[in-house]
């Protein structure tokens, strides 16, 4: 009888991803101070620079303003990310005072050559894009966790993802990417889950690759959520008036 009652209480693959993208939609915007670090043969790579975000529901614009190394200080990007259609891109360099249009970007890219994509920035939009199935409940760093598969309705450069989604808030905590040939690509590991305006968000992101030695290290700082920021800063013209 308790195996029965457990069978009915559990959630479906479709009720839990909804509560998943639910819980990622609720941040509208955000901005953050990101401390990020690239591992790759032996050496490592630091990038320091402040990210403003705004969501239209799954697409998304972002604005990164680079503050280290030195060198590259003041570099600012813009980017439009739409679903379906390939990033559109500016830069700002300071030294010319010029804002130019640079070539737009896959989701798989590398973002600032790290391990992560710009289809991870966009959160849990890529959701939709997935068949999913519950596989069982496991723990991560002492949570437990449902075990969910997703697979691709359309041709991706994955072939399945595999996430570990807290029970207690739904927020992702794990996850690994899968080839076409269902070979394990990255790992990613997200971890110090505060919350922010009602919104449990991941501070840590750790993002490996499982077939070279790179890896990577995402620290976001001074993070404030849904400050109702307008589309006008997310322009071209914003990149050099800014």
């Amino acid at each position: 009888m308790m195996g029965i009652l457990l069978l009915v209480g559990q959630l479906s693959a479709g009720a839990i991803v909804a509560h998943v993208k639910e819980v990622d939609l609720r941040i509208r915007d955000f901005t953050a101070r990101a401390h990020m670090e690239v591992i790759s043969q032996g050496e490592t790579k630091e990038r320091v620079f402040d990210l403003m975000l705004r969501r239209d529901g799954v697409n998304y614009r972002a604005v990164i303003s680079l503050v280290e190394p030195q060198e590259m200080a003041g570099t600012r990007f813009l980017i439009v990310s739409e679903r379906g259609k390939r990033n559109r891109q500016w830069a700002y360099f300071p030294n010319l005072d010029l804002v130019r249009s640079i070539a737009g970007r896959d989701q798989e890219d590398p973002f600032l050559g790290s391990d992560i994509t710009y289809a991870d920035l966009s959160g849990g939009a890529h959701l939709d894009d997935l068949v999913h199935r519950l596989v069982g409940e496991e723990a991560v760093d002492g949570s437990t966790c449902y075990l969910m598969e997703g697979v691709p309705r359309h041709r991706t450069s994955y072939g399945k993802l595999r996430g570990w989604v807290r029970k207690d808030n739904f927020v992702t905590v794990r996850a690994v990417f899968f080839d076409s040939d269902r070979e394990p690509l990255k790992e990613a590991h997200l971890s110090d889950i505060l919350e922010l305006d009602g919104v449990p968000l991941a501070h840590r992101i750790e993002m490996r690759s499982l077939i070279t030695d790179s890896h990577t290290r995402l620290v976001l700082k001074d993070v404030k959520v849904n400050q109702d920021l307008p589309v006008e800063l997310f322009t071209e013209s914003a990149l050099k008036g800014k």
